[in-house]
């Protein structure tokens, strides 16, 4: 297949000088994600996929001042040696981010996110043992280290570290989750020759002005609740809204990097299965929250952490704070507007996959002196 996949690929260089094709080879094991699930350590993978990559020359200032990073999409085959869980298939994007580069070597990670297809998720009567994945649709997540190795100026050897996580952010229970840490070995088959490319940790963006803004941004998303299974991790009934209108305020004081602060007021349905009876009124299930968050800028795109602490609430079998953790793009001219998808979860308990807009509608800045 790799030889079939580099002989192709010359005739196509005009086209597409800088873009690539990877086909690759994975093989792994599945990372157990509680003290009852060691028997998954047990549980071998094997695959392939075939990556459809860029490799970026500094056309917009963020790919100079991230190193040259590669973008693009990969399809990912996996069988798994149990019919709990079967064969699957995934499709994602990725971001290929520079560490270190010279000549022959360029280290990297990679993070990457889509959607994975499971042939066998549970089902009370066929498959009642799968608690992990609670139907065939799923968000991937995949996050690797790795090394290319240049073989000519056309190709290189690449191998990957990687891990890998399936779940649907409890949109439909049960949802465990599945966690393969695998390796994987790869040709990278570039459409035309590549020259090197420079690696500097000091590159400035000498037009970069610091900015401040106000925001406000809505979210929503559903989920099930825990309280509705018929047995322990089993399904579970109806679905419960829930949504976040959050005013934050953002200070980007680097190219790549800016924080925020703000208040979240919280709605969620699901306190309706938790509260006691005579508490199950409406105003109940809002809360407030304070929140500090940190995001990395790629240009439009950009990777968004936060952590928050309870205010006012009216419920006492959360933790007194929570996290966040995605993606939003940027819109707009001035990158005003933005939209995304978070997870939201208490202690690294999910909650439920949230999506978003918001609009900065107040923002200022001054030039940094030289």
């Amino acid at each position: 297949m790799v030889m079939v996949v580099c002989a192709f690929v010359p005739f196509h260089a005009k086209a597409q000088l800088n873009g690539y094709i990877e086909p690759a080879f994975r093989v792994g094991r599945v990372i157990p994600n509680a003290s009852n699930t060691a028997f998954l350590s047990g549980v071998s993978t094997y695959g392939a996929e075939i990556r459809f990559g860029h490799q970026t020359r500094g056309k917009h200032e963020w790919e100079r001042l991230f190193n040259y990073p590669e973008i693009g999409f990969a399809l990912r085959y996996a069988h798994f040696d149990t019919t709990m869980f079967g064969n699957t298939a995934a499709v994602f994007a990725y971001y290929n981010g520079t560490i270190f580069r010279n000549r022959r070597w360029t280290f990297h990670y990679q993070f990457g996110l889509g959607v994975s297809y499971w042939q066998n998720p549970y089902n009370e009567i066929t498959n009642p043992g799968n608690r992990f994945i609670g139907d065939h649709l799923n968000a991937h997540i995949d996050l690797a280290l790795g090394v290319d190795c240049r073989l000519t100026p056309q190709t290189a050897l690449t191998l990957r570290a990687n891990f890998s996580h399936s779940s649907n952010a409890a949109m439909k229970l049960p949802n465990m989750g599945i966690n393969p840490l695998s390796g994987a070995i790869g040709v990278k088959c570039y459409l035309g020759k590549q020259d090197s490319l420079g690696f500097s940790w000091k590159h400035r963006d000498t037009a970069f002005v610091k900015k401040n803004s106000f925001y406000f941004m809505v979210t929503a998303g559903t989920r099930q609740s825990k309280k509705d299974a018929k047995v322990t991790n089993g399904a579970a009934g109806p679905y419960y809204l829930g949504t976040t209108l959050q005013l934050g305020y953002l200070r980007q004081f680097h190219p790549k990097f800016r924080y925020g602060v703000g208040i979240d007021i919280n709605y969620s349905g699901e306190l309706s299965r938790h509260l006691p009876e005579e508490m199950r009124q409406t105003k109940k299930y809002f809360s407030e929250a304070a929140f500090a968050s940190f995001e990395v800028l790629y240009g439009r795109f950009v990777l968004h952490v936060s952590a928050a602490v309870y205010l006012n609430k009216a419920f006492s079998f959360y933790t007194p704070f929570y996290e966040r953790a995605g993606f939003r793009v940027l819109l707009g001219k001035n990158y005003n507007h933005f939209v995304g998808a978070t997870v939201k979860a208490h202690a690294g308990s999910v909650d439920y996959l949230e999506w978003c807009y918001g609009f900065q509608f107040v923002s200022f800045g001054k030039k940094k002196k030289n």
